[in-house]
């Protein structure tokens, strides 16, 4: 509630107010202009927050039966008649306060739905931008690796016992089989090709991948998984619940280095949690960072959010990823240390699955 919600109220309070004295004074239910009174109560469910709005309301209804007590100088018919003017009026103030509730509930329910709308579309513009921008690169890499490849056959011929020559091969083949990774999964995203990843075996390549790309971090695995079950997706979740990983790895290593400029023996470890809740694959990604270097929860993954450590397309690219495959991502905090400024920073995974047999 705003300082002008509670002007607006409070003026249309007063006039609520006024306007049953002043039926009252001149004629009470026989007034013919105590219909008037619905106006306030019309505005006030219109501009208020729906708790003033019927408390305008009630006062304004309360107002209407209290015209009752009064005294008409009528006969019997004629009372007969005011009274049920008034329960009218009574009537059609509920029937105006109710019609126009659930108008505005349908008008924020669609207003909502157009936000979200044009969140995603702004969210799929960056995607676009960012896959036009990989396949562009993709391509220019290949013609230079190539070269690479060649030079070092020539290279190996002249020195056949060459260790780093070995070495510089071994990291030309795999960036080339990188790229022909990328090939296939570009594939499999273009014809919507889904292939069942058993849980447990995704969970032990994401533990292996993470080992090998970020050997200096620490990280516990819990897997509460007991039956075999699979997610359906293509080749493309490893890589998005991967960055997930790196971003949480990353906090992790940027809040140990704030606040210990040494490093430490035991570091700040990430805590991973595999478990099923009904008929979904919950993985949990915790890990500590700093308040001021977090961006507000209902934007991760929403748009790009740049910071000290990037842009935050790896968190657009697997949210927008996991949500392909019927899955969700969400985010909340949890207060560690209000003076060091440290907070819990949780990711959960959620994605459908299916039963699975070898």
């Amino acid at each position: 509630m705003t300082k002008r919600d509670s002007i607006v109220a409070l003026l249309l309070l007063l006039i609520t107010l006024t306007a049953s004295v002043v039926i009252w004074q001149h004629g009470a239910a026989a007034n013919p202009y105590a219909v008037l009174a619905l106006v306030p109560m019309a505005a006030a469910m219109l501009l208020l927050p729906f708790r003033l709005a019927w408390l305008v309301m009630g006062l304004g209804i309360a107002g209407q039966l209290w015209q009752l007590q009064a005294e008409l100088p009528t006969h019997h018919q004629m009372d007969t008649h005011y009274r049920a003017m008034v329960y009218g009026q009574v009537f059609a103030a509920l029937l105006l306060g109710v019609t126009l509730h659930w108008l505005r509930v349908r008008i924020v329910r669609q207003q909502q739905a157009i936000r979200s709308l044009q969140q995603r579309q702004h969210r799929d513009e960056q995607l676009v931008s960012i896959g036009t921008a990989a396949a562009q690169f993709s391509h220019e890499v290949a013609s230079p690796i190539q070269t690479i490849q060649f030079l070092l056959e020539d290279a190996r011929q002249q020195y056949p016992n060459d260790a780093d020559l070995q070495l510089a091969e071994q990291q030309v083949k795999r960036i080339h089989n990188l790229l022909l990774d990328w090939r296939q999964v570009a594939e499999d995203v273009r014809t919507h090709r889904l292939m069942p990843f058993e849980v447990h075996q995704l969970l032990q390549q994401l533990q292996d991948a993470l080992l090998i790309a970020r050997p200096d971090i620490h990280a516990n695995w819990h897997d509460q998984v007991q039956q075999p079950v699979a997610v359906r997706a293509d080749r493309t979740l490893l890589p998005a619940l991967l960055s997930l990983l790196h971003n949480a790895a990353d906090a992790a290593q940027a809040t140990q280095q704030q606040l210990e400029p040494e490093p430490l023996a035991h570091p700040l470890a990430i805590e991973v949690l595999a478990a099923l809740d009904g008929n979904d694959w919950v993985l949990t990604i915790s890990n500590t960072g700093s308040a001021d270097e977090l961006p507000p929860a209902p934007q991760l993954g929403q748009q790009l959010l740049p910071s000290s450590r990037g842009a935050g397309a790896g968190t657009l690219l697997s949210y927008s990823t996991i949500e392909r495959f019927q899955g969700r991502v969400s985010w909340r905090r949890e207060l560690i240390s209000s003076a060091e400024n440290l907070i819990q920073v949780v990711a959960e995974i959620r994605l459908p699955t299916e039963p699975y047999s070898d």
